[in-house]
């Protein structure tokens, strides 16, 4: 796989800001503490399954929290080009409000966007709202779970689709049932443990999704990330796999 220098020039240029701002930072920032937070990855990426293709991904997460309302959302961005073509371009967003009705309860409202030129579905979108509930939240361990119903909405991307694409070729308007259990472990004072794993069931398709990531730190605000990702389909075209993978190598950086 050949990226162009278009896309390098970014990324590099953007490593050299995470290296460079820390240098730069005072200690004013210290004295208060910000309802906002907010972190950049840039990282090697490799698919597997019905997929074989790697490439350099950028992701930006942030999150605000006052009171009992906290909101967080998530963009990451792919664009790769082979033989001076363009061979990938895609966003996907996540974005999830939650208002907390107990000491460990919730309410909360997500939705997820997934805009892919070339891959299967030219637009992926699911609005889901329900309960969650945080069954442990310690310095050392966390852990939740939440579900609830939600509306998805899925348009096949005709003109790309191959014979080798994970796609039925139809639109797709449903209801859903959403479920999400997320934990994280402090191994220890500077490696953690992250998980998270999905489930999305509607009348055309239900996928599980599974993520684990082990990140050290390196310094307060610079950390290295390892994720293994796996997504399971229990409805795919013939001669097709139901489980794809992918295999992330990164660096994260707190900037806020």
């Amino acid at each position: 796989m050949k990226v162009v220098k278009s896309f390098c020039q970014p990324v590099w240029l953007s490593i050299w800001m995470v290296c460079g701002v820390p240098a730069y930072a005072s200690d004013d920032n210290k004295t208060s503490e910000s309802p906002w937070s907010a972190d950049i990855s840039i990282g090697y990426q490799r698919l597997g399954g019905n997929s074989d293709s790697q490439t350099i991904n950028n992701a930006l997460t942030g999150q605000y929290q006052v009171e009992q309302y906290s909101y967080q959302a998530s963009i990451s961005l792919l664009q790769v080009e082979k033989d001076g073509e363009e061979d990938k371009r895609k966003t996907e967003l996540e974005s999830q409000a939650n208002m907390l009705l107990g000491d460990r309860s919730y309410a909360l409202l997500n939705a997820t966007y997934v805009a892919d030129r070339y891959g299967p579905y030219y637009d992926d979108f699911m609005l889901a709202t329900g309960l969650g509930y945080h069954w442990l939240q310690n310095a050392k361990v966390t852990l939740s779970t939440e579900i609830g119903p939600g509306f998805r909405y899925q348009q096949p991307n005709v003109d790309e689709i191959d014979d080798d694409d994970l796609i039925m070729p139809y639109s797709v308007s449903e209801s859903v049932i959403r479920g999400q259990a997320r934990g994280e472990w402090h191994m220890l004072d500077n490696v953690s443990l992250e998980g998270r794993s999905i489930i999305i069931s509607g009348s055309s398709n239900t996928s599980v999704e599974g993520s684990l990531t082990l990140a050290s730190t390196i310094t307060e605000k610079l950390s290295i990330k390892i994720t293994s990702k796996q997504t399971y389909m229990t409805d795919v075209p013939p001669g097709l796999k139901n489980r794809d993978s992918m295999f992330t190598v990164g660096i994260r950086y707190q900037w806020l």
